[in-house]
């Protein structure tokens, strides 16, 4: 097949990879995006990967944030994109080419501090499988809400020998009560996920959430994002007030927890 001079060719196996974590993830980093879609670090691949941006950018299949961001260039997908997804058949009801808006500006904080915890986790190895916000939103869509709210993520964690499936919320900024009483009876009818992990900005916004929301779930978890980033599971986590411990510790509990619910129900 002969393509028309100039024009830039996706690759499938190579490009719609790169678009999908750009699209799923809202907004990404140079650093993050490179991090999470497999690349080592070597001189051929780092360069192959740079070619591979440097295409999608002119072909104006990802736009360019108009500034850094702590130092790192910010990737976010355009309608070009999105059409060039679906033409390989990765359509999302939540976000697809007619969208007005894809993601705003506004959300953009949110979605790198939640990426550098999904990067932690997957340098930490306990990271299987990650659903981003869009995804979730595309299975409540097109399931009659499969899980009572639009989590931040969805991710099923390696824990031993176990899998866990496990809704991730993560909290830049408190709420005030009323809406917390409302996510308080959401929670409370969740039956789709193994486990919920609040990831809070800071031990202050931990210490209020947990007053808030501990119990909401059988198997509820509260950590920073500053401790995960640094520890990973080995970060200080909470399920009540008064019991906590490491993150590794509390979810291997809640794993065997939710496999005896498997258990009893299946008998």
């Amino acid at each position: 097949m002969r393509y028309r001079k100039g024009s830039i060719v996706i690759s499938e196996a190579f490009d719609i990879p790169l678009l999908l974590l750009i699209r799923n993830s809202g907004y990404i980093t140079h650093e993050q995006l490179i991090a999470l879609s497999g690349y080592d670090k070597s001189q051929s691949a780092v360069c192959n990967f740079l070619w591979r941006i440097r295409r999608l950018l002119a072909g104006g299949f990802i736009g360019l944030f108009d500034r850094r961001i702590e130092g790192c260039k910010v990737y976010s997908i355009t309608h070009t994109g999105l059409l060039e997804l679906e033409s390989f058949g990765h359509s999302l009801s939540s976000l697809n080419a007619q969208t007005q808006v894809i993601c705003h500006p506004s959300k953009m904080m949110h979605c790198l501090e939640l990426n550098a915890v999904r990067l932690s986790m997957v340098r930490h190895g306990i990271a299987e499988l990650w659903l981003t916000d869009v995804e979730v939103c595309a299975e409540n869509l097109m399931t009659d809400d499969r899980y009572v709210k639009d989590y931040d993520a969805v991710a099923v964690l390696k824990v031993g020998e176990q899998s866990l499936t496990c809704a991730i919320e993560y909290e830049r900024s408190n709420k005030n009560a009323a809406r917390y009483s409302e996510i308080r009876r959401a929670l409370s009818q969740e039956q789709m996920v193994d486990a919920i992990l609040y990831v809070v900005r800071d031990a202050k916004g931990l210490l209020a959430i947990a007053r808030q929301l501990s119990g909401a779930h059988p198997r509820i978890l509260f950590v920073t994002a500053a401790a995960i980033r640094r520890m990973g599971i080995d970060a200080y986590a909470v399920r009540t007030l008064s019991h906590g411990g490491p993150l590794s510790t509390l979810l291997a509990q809640v794993a065997h927890e939710a496999d005896a619910v498997r258990v009893a129900a299946s008998a």
